[in-house]
C-alpha cells in the first residue's frame, strides 16, 4: 500500500482544449489529459482551469481529451490520439484500469510519463497496477468516511438517531464512487445503521423520481450521502417537491456547486467533501513539466482531499468558486 502525502491547500462528442504559450515561442513540451468526464459536469471545469493555468505558467501545450459527460469506453481512443500526437506526458483518470490498460502500457513502452489524477488506480501497490508515476487526487474512501462522521455528529447535535441511510451511485463501474460508498458504509454499519445502495444517473429529474420511490419504500431512512453535484441536485429537487424541512433528512455530499453551497447555508446539507480539483489539474501539469525538464518524480501519492466544506467556511469557498478555483 502506498503511503500518502496530504495536501490541504488553501466534451461536443469529442472535446479538446489546447492552451499554448503566451509568447510566439514554440512550446517545449505538450501534455494531454484523458479523463472519464468533461465540462458537461461542472466539477471538471475546475480541473480544466487548473490545467490551463499551469500550462500558461510553465509555457507548455496542454490538451484535454474527453467526452462532455461520463464515458469510460471512449478513453482508449483518446489515449491513442494522445500517443499519436507524440505528447511528452499524460494525465489520466482511472475509473476502470482494465479499460485503458493496453493503451497505458503502450504509452509506458514509449517512455511517456503518466500521472493518475482524480480517480486512483484501484490496483495501486499490487502486481496488477498500471505503469504510472503516482496519483494526484483525493482519498475517496476517506471522503466517504468524513461525510458519514459529519452526519453522525449532526444527528447527535440535534438529539436524534440515524435509523437508516442511503447512498445512491450515479455512474456504475466507477471505482472512485464505489470507494466513496465503501468509506461511508464503513462508519455507519459498525454502529448498526443499515446503508442502502441505489442506482441512479446524472439525470436530475429522473434521479429525483428514483429517490422519491426509495423514500416511499423506506420511510425510516433519515440520512443520505450523494456522490456528486448532479445527484445532490436530484436530492434538492426531491426535498423541494416533497416539502422536506432542513434536517428532516440529513444530507452530505461530494464535490461543489452553487446549489450545494446554497443548501449548506439553509441547513439542508451538513457538509460537502471537496477534493480541490483545481490542484489536480495544476499539479499534474507541474509534475509532468518537472519530470521532463529535470527527471524529477515523487515516491508517494499526493492527496488533495478530503476537504470539508460546511457552514463555517462556505462563504470563503464561494468566493474562490466565483474565481474558478473551487
Amino acid at each position: 500500500m502506498r503511503k500518502k502525502i496530504s495536501l490541504l491547500l488553501f466534451c461536443i462528442p469529442i472535446l479538446l482544449f489546447s492552451i499554448s504559450t503566451p509568447t510566439n515561442a514554440q512550446p517545449k513540451y505538450k501534455f494531454a489529459f484523458v479523463t472519464h468526464g468533461g465540462p458537461g459536469n461542472p466539477f471538471w471545469n475546475v480541473v480544466i482551469k487548473g490545467m490551463e493555468d499551469a500550462g500558461k505558467r510553465y509555457q507548455v501545450d496542454v490538451q484535454w481529451l474527453s467526452n462532455p459527460t461520463f464515458s469510460i469506453s471512449d478513453m482508449p481512443n483518446f489515449l491513442d490520439d494522445a500517443i499519436a500526437n507524440q505528447v511528452n506526458g499524460i494525465g489520466i483518470t482511472c475509473p476502470d484500469p482494465d479499460a485503458i490498460r493496453e493503451s497505458i502500457e503502450r504509452a509506458h513502452e514509449l517512455n511517456i510519463p503518466i500521472i493518475v489524477l482524480n480517480t486512483a488506480d484501484p490496483d495501486a501497490g499490487t502486481t496488477q497496477a498500471l505503469p504510472t508515476e503516482f496519483y494526484i487526487g483525493a482519498s475517496e474512501y476517506l471522503g466517504g468516511q468524513s461525510n458519514a462522521k459529519s452526519l453522525m455528529a449532526e444527528a447527535k447535535k440535534r438529539g436524534i438517531t440515524i435509523q437508516r441511510a442511503v447512498c445512491p451511485i450515479q455512474e456504475l463501474g466507477h471505482s472512485g464512487l464505489e470507494a466513496r460508498y465503501a468509506g461511508f458504509e464503513s462508519i455507519l454499519k459498525p454502529e448498526g445503521i443499515p446503508v442502502d445502495g441505489l442506482t441512479i444517473s446524472n439525470n436530475i429529474e429522473q434521479s429525483a423520481g428514483l429517490l422519491k420511490d426509495y423514500f416511499l419504500g423506506h420511510p425510516q431512512t433519515n440520512a443520505i450521502a450523494t456522490l456528486g453535484p448532479l445527484p445532490a441536485d436530484a436530492f434538492y429537487l426531491f426535498v423541494e417537491e416533497e416539502g422536506k424541512t432542513p434536517g428532516e433528512i440529513l444530507h452530505a455530499t461530494h464535490d461543489t456547486s452553487p446549489a450545494i453551497f446554497d443548501h449548506i447555508r439553509t441547513g439542508h446539507t451538513v457538509q460537502a467533501v471537496d477534493q480541490q480539483p483545481y490542484l489536480q489539474g495544476y499539479l499534474t501539469v507541474a509534475f509532468l513539466y518537472l519530470h521532463n525538464e529535470f527527471g524529477l518524480t515523487l515516491a508517494q501519492d499526493v492527496l488533495t482531499g478530503p476537504f470539508a466544506i460546511n457552514a463555517q467556511n462556505v462563504d470563503r469557498i464561494v468566493e474562490l468558486m466565483k474565481a474558478g478555483y473551487r
